[in-house]
């Protein structure tokens, strides 16, 4: 039951996949992909540009072919392929276009790639390469009954539509998927981090191009597009290969796990000062059986000015010394800026006002005034060499300053750039190239994106993959978050923003939930069950967080195991959310039934093939915040009139053989996956050990035909067991003390 199965998945594909079929017309205008018992996609290819005063469009429809075909076997980052090269050109012109495509042997699968050629003696500026064009001229896109096919974007926060009443499209990619039959497909980019790219659909038809973004291409140069992918496996294998792939041509980073901690912006803004985090460095300290060892994150109000980095009058010790302090607590000193925003006042801008993001006219870039930054700001250009010297300087600074952690935010790089060889994405990447190597390799970068960007990848170990997490936000961060958990710990750590420890609370400057505490509940759940950054960031030295820290010991660290949205792509509801996993002591899932209805409860079914469960097994229901076994379920279960915006969340555990389930915990929101480190069972006792993750405090349940009762336990000890009836047992144990090895015995009679 592990949630990647592409090993699996492989296998399957090469006993029972087709390879997807490409056929070119005649005159080789128009090439036509059959999708394996889906339907047909028709379509051309052409560059999209500008030289010496004259706009162009050229491809496959007004251009010939130029020499023989190409074809060649390649291997990519998923097999071998069969590629096909056909270049087209016309007497007379200097442009010729080759288009590339590859035929993957082992998925249905293919990709696509298209070359502009400059054989004339004047630069050009490329718009676009348009390499799947199923929308001009005899184009066509033939699926059936196009209000069955589903779209959604998954690197933005436009809602899912379906191809019927779609008018726009989706950056970068789409997943395609039939809500009647479940067929599925998915057109994305692959790589090679040249370009942008977009989805086009409107009108029931598509195309897919890469954004060149007016590049020069000087004469006698030729410009590749971005490889684009279509694959049309099942919806899991189909998001699974392309973020792989993509992970592959993008080089991303791997080696950091997530992270867990505090930080300061929600707590107190740009009001923070160096006593209140002093304070909050004393109180996680003394209680590291809540709180870890993580990180403590300063952010937005430290700073002298924006551009100045370094400490300001409300930080007298400086940056370094508060860093030093952090260090010897035990934990890792964070700290947030934004590297391209400067204060219009700053010297360095003065003095570099070609440095500085303007439009088309000089104009240079501005930020408006508001109440956390009332001079308001400029803008950097990321790519001009003063700023990269200035940039540079920024990092080093916070690095030599003792931090080990930073969170970049304010990311916009504008249009203009000082190479005209650069796309977007190239001028995007070239910026996180500099921030890695002044960080050096082993600085934790976490990137404050909003939604999904390929821009990061390679360079950092954490992004956000949604809005900030204001209290009364919490809806509109799911529609982003559940989407983009398809890149936790495949491109980086999603980082979906803080949580908090309750409803509301006095002390907190920022405000409550207005929706209640259904609302708080369903987003503490997602915040641990996504697997990758746990933040908080409250006041956590006041009496009344004090009160309710047990809720950030069970969020602390994030689910080891990685979640995945059962719904993604098949409903524009984001309801179903989880993990199903492997053990060796019993395998067992956890789901989160989210009812995203914000005017009435809901009934909610999980079907238990979808979920990873074995069929035809019964299995035990746990109920987390309720803390109690809700009876058994085979099959499927349905969660009854969950409330607006609340959530069940949810363990199943199968009951095969005759020896004793874990059944529940309500020690971390993972019910057993976090907070269990291993579990050995005999026939006369049950040896637990627990891991530093969860409460001090809490219940472990049993399903047991036999009694169970309290045995010996080391670094935490067993308060009572209890018989609940129905084979049910409840073990409570207290005093766990964190960074120990804890263990509990249990015998059975």
């Amino acid at each position: 039951m592990t949630l990647f199965r592409l090993p699996i998945l492989l296998i399957s594909c090469l006993l029972t996949s087709l390879v997807g079929e490409v056929k070119f017309s005649t005159k080789s205008d128009y090439y036509t992909i059959g999708l394996k018992d889906i339907g047909t996609i028709t379509a051309s290819a052409s560059a999209v540009f500008s030289s010496d005063g004259k706009n162009y469009r050229i491809g496959t429809r007004d251009l010939s072919l130029r020499g023989e075909v190409k074809t060649t076997e390649v291997v990519t980052p998923f097999g071998r392929a069969t590629q096909t090269d056909k270049l087209y050109g016309k007497d007379g012109s200097p442009f010729q276009l080759t288009l590339r495509i590859k035929e993957l042997n082992d998925f249905h699968a293919i990709t696509i790639q298209g070359f502009l050629h400059n054989r004339s003696k004047h630069d050009l500026n490329l718009n676009s390469l348009e390499i799947l064009d199923a929308m001009s001229g005899s184009g066509k896109v033939q699926l059936g009954d196009s209000s069955h096919w589903l779209i959604t974007p998954l690197m933005q926060h436009n809602h899912a539509e379906t191809l019927a009443v779609m008018n726009g499209g989706c950056n970068e990619v789409g997943l395609f998927v039939n809500t009647i039959n479940k067929k599925s497909f998915l057109i994305g980019p692959a790589g090679p981090a040249d370009a942008h790219c977009r989805v086009e659909v409107r009108d029931q038809k598509l195309k897919a191009y890469a954004q060149m973004d007016r590049v020069l291409v000087s004469p006698g140069e030729t410009r590749r597009s971005e490889e684009i992918l279509l694959i049309a496996e099942d919806t899991e294998t189909n998001t699974d290969i392309w973020t792989r792939w993509v992970a592959i041509t993008h080089k991303a980073r791997n080696n950091k796990g997530p992270v867990y901690g505090w930080c300061s912006w929600y707590d107190r803004t740009t009001k923070i000062d160096e006593a209140h985090v002093m304070d909050v460095v004393d109180t996680i300290e003394k209680n590291p059986n809540t709180f870890g060892k993580g990180i403590v994150q300063i952010d937005d109000g430290y700073q002298i000015m924006d551009g100045i980095w370094n400490g300001n009058a409300k930080f007298p010790s400086g940056m370094a010394r508060v860093a030093r302090r952090v260090r010897q607590a035990g934990m890792i000193p964070g700290v947030w800026f934004a590297p391209l925003m400067i204060n219009p006042e700053h010297p360095w801008k003065k003095a570099n006002p070609d440095a500085i993001q303007s439009n088309a006219k000089g104009i240079s870039s501005f930020m408006n005034p508001n109440p956390f930054h009332p001079a308001g700001a400029n803008w950097i250009n990321p790519s001009h060499p003063k700023s990269k010297k200035f940039l540079r300087q920024v990092i080093e600074t916070a690095r030599d300053n003792g931090y080990g952690y930073i969170k970049i935010d304010f990311n916009g790089i504008g249009n203009r750039y000082v190479d005209p060889k650069l796309t977007r994405l190239q001028a995007f990447r070239e910026l996180y190239t500099l921030y890695r190597d002044a960080a050096g390799e082993d600085m934790y970068i976490l990137s404050c994106l909003g939604q999904p960007t390929r821009g990061v990848i390679g360079y950092v170990d954490a992004a956000r993959v949604g809005p900030d997490s204001h209290p009364a936000h919490f809806a509109h961060c799911l529609e982003s978050v559940l989407r983009f958990q398809i890149y936790n710990r495949v491109w980086w750590n999603n980082d979906a923003d803080v949580s908090y420890l309750d409803v509301k609370l006095p002390s907190r400057r920022v405000g409550h939930t207005p929706e209640g505490v259904d609302m708080w509940r369903t987003w503490h759940n997602t915040v641990a069950l996504t697997g990758g950054t746990a933040m908080i960031s409250e006041p956590v030295n006041k009496p009344d967080v004090q009160a309710v820290w047990r809720n950030y010991e069970i969020m602390r660290p994030a689910s080891r195991e990685n979640s995945r949205l059962l719904t993604l792509g098949k409903s524009d509801k984001n309801t179903i959310f989880g993990f199903a996993a492997d053990r060796t002591w019993g395998d067992f899932a956890v789901y989160n039934l989210y009812n995203s209805d914000k005017n009435k409860s809901a009934d909610i079914t999980l079907d238990f093939g979808d979920a990873g469960l074995p069929a035809g097994t019964r299995c035990v229901v746990y109920d987390f915040w309720e803390n109690k076994a809700l009876g058994y379920a085979t099959d499927s279960f349905t969660g009854k009139n969950i409330p607006k915006n609340g959530s069940q969340l949810l363990r199943f555990t199968p009951l095969t053989g005759d020896f004793p389930k874990l059944v529940g915990s309500n020690l971390h929101l993972s019910i057993g996956a976090t907070e269990i480190e291993e579990m050995y069972t005999t026939s006369k006792s049950i040896k637990i050990m627990l891991s530093s993750a969860g409460a001090q405090t809490g219940d472990l349940f049993f399903h047991s035909t036999k009694a169970i009762e309290a045995g010996s336990s080391d670094n935490c000890s067993i308060s009572s067991v209890q018989g609940l009836g129905d084979n049910l047992w409840k073990v409570s144990v207290k005093g766990r003390i964190w960074n120990s090895k804890q263990q509990v015995n249990l015998i059975i009679k």
